[in-house]
């Protein structure tokens, strides 16, 4: 039995994806390394120089929060993202494939209606003075709330063109993991 050509559509969304998926790779380790150096920073200030920043505190605060929102678009992208697979487990793989697209289908629906608060919430914060560092507003710092569910929500459109354009042999699992 000849195996299946995958089709240039489906060729362009994994590069797509896992194009995306290294830049927010690439991301994750700029922001581990920020965190660690502000914490050296924080505590060689106050135990060398007995001072310290301000801003030190809040600002971890907001970059754990960039670092979860790019975690979850990572995991999204590698098809590790929290999921229920009581399904799969249950019904044979032909019906598995298609209750995966309808999971999709929902998540997106669900990814849509939290970034669409986010939109709200950062319009809110947009309205205070408080500022992060110097003049530059906290708002800002909140900005990934929504673009990291956008991000999560690309992901899975990706995911879900993926399963649309993929041959019928096309796992849903990744690679390596056991079944």
């Amino acid at each position: 039995m000849p195996i299946p050509k995958e089709s240039t559509g489906n060729i362009f969304l994994q590069n797509a994806n896992t194009f995306l998926g290294k830049v927010e790779t690439g991301a994750l380790c700029l922001i581990v390394a920020m965190m660690l150096g502000l914490a050296i920073l924080k505590i060689v200030l106050r135990y060398v120089f007995s001072t310290s920043l301000l801003w030190s505190d809040i600002m971890l605060q907001h970059l754990t929060l960039w670092l979860c929102f790019f975690g979850a678009a990572l995991a999204t992208c590698e098809r590790r993202h929290i999921s229920i697979d009581v399904l799969s487990r249950i019904l044979p793989g032909s019906v598995t494939r298609w209750t995966n697209l309808v999971i999709d289908c929902i998540a997106l629906v669900v990814v849509g209606i939290l970034a669409y608060y986010g939109f709200l919430f950062l319009g809110d914060e947009q309205s205070s003075e408080t500022v992060l560092i110097g003049s530059v507003p906290l708002w800002w710092a909140k900005t990934i709330i929504p673009y990291g569910f956008v991000l999560i929500g690309v992901h899975v459109v990706l995911q879900i063109g993926i399963h649309l354009t993929g041959s019928a042999d096309t796992p849903d699992a990744i690679e390596g993991e056991p079944d």
